[in-house]
């Protein structure tokens, strides 16, 4: 029995074995590129939030999407390992921070079809995009590592802390890309990475990052759309942001991006059911 479970991740890790390095490559270029984006697009270029947001989401996507294809066989097992009770787990860490987020002080947010706009792009997709970027690839980095053997109290209690340790790091490295975060405390962003790896540490299963960030986006737009004390939309929209303000043609290609997004997805869904 033994030898067979010793040959069961043999046989998992066995496509990795011209790549073992590579999961730390993919997690340093991660972190420079996830740094890079928000210091071009917002301290260099001074976008437009939504057209930023447009920038950072399809390069991370496609970032994500690349990561995942390469090691599709050794992520397999990760997505689906307690799944269910990762997003149960999730949906709870996502409510202890929307209490955090209502409980400052609110502020104004746009009416009618802009502000639905905003829950969606902002609030849905960014929270998503962001739980992506910021805790469930380096989770799969920290799966990888470990070439997905997690048997054993000892052995996951190290994938826990290696995935939250490389969480940190990337999220370390993505905040300070914005300007409004090299001069600040980053208290809030340590303590809202930390919360979102709570499913990862108590299940294994980094997904149920996906329904407790988006929460507390959904929270910020809703309830804090222009910043407070603790800035939860970046860029911080002030008079001296260049670009700043709503914009109905950025709002526009929003809509396109997602339309052709969702397109795609629901294409590589169908082609994989059907392989």
């Amino acid at each position: 029995m033994h030898t067979l479970h010793l040959s069961r991740h043999a046989d998992r890790s066995t496509p990795g074995t011209t790549t073992r390095a590579n999961p730390w490559l993919w997690l340093a270029g991660g972190a420079l590129l996830f740094f890079l984006v928000p210091l071009v697009g917002t301290d260099i270029l001074g976008l437009q939030p939504d057209l930023y947001y447009l920038v950072y989401f399809t390069i991370a996507v496609a970032w994500f999407a690349v990561f995942v294809n390469a090691y599709a066989a050794e992520l397999h097992d990760l997505w689906r390992h307690n799944l269910g009770l990762s997003l149960a787990i999730g949906a709870v860490a996502g409510a202890g921070l929307v209490a955090m987020v209502l409980s400052q002080a609110a502020t104004d947010h746009p009416d009618g079809w802009r502000f639905g706009f905003e829950i969606l792009w902002r609030g849905l997709v960014y929270g998503s995009v962001d739980a992506l970027t910021l805790f469930v690839f380096p989770a799969a980095v920290a799966y990888l590592v470990m070439h997905g053997n997690r048997e054993g109290a000892k052995r996951k209690a190290g994938f826990a802390g290696l995935a939250l340790l490389l969480s940190l790091l990337v999220s370390t490295s993505y905040h300070l890309g914005y300007p409004e975060y090299r001069d600040a405390d980053l208290r809030s962003p340590v303590i809202g990475t930390i919360v979102a790896n709570v499913p990862t540490a108590l299940t294994g299963n980094p997904l149920g990052a996906m329904v407790a960030h988006p929460m507390v986006h959904i929270a910020a737009v809703v309830h804090q759309r222009n910043g407070g004390a603790t800035q939860m939309l970046p860029p911080k929209v002030t008079a001296d942001y260049p670009n700043h303000g709503d914009n109905d043609v950025a709002a526009g290609l929003a809509a396109l991006w997602l339309l052709g997004t969702g397109g795609a997805l629901t294409m590589v869904v169908r082609r994989r059911r059907a392989a």
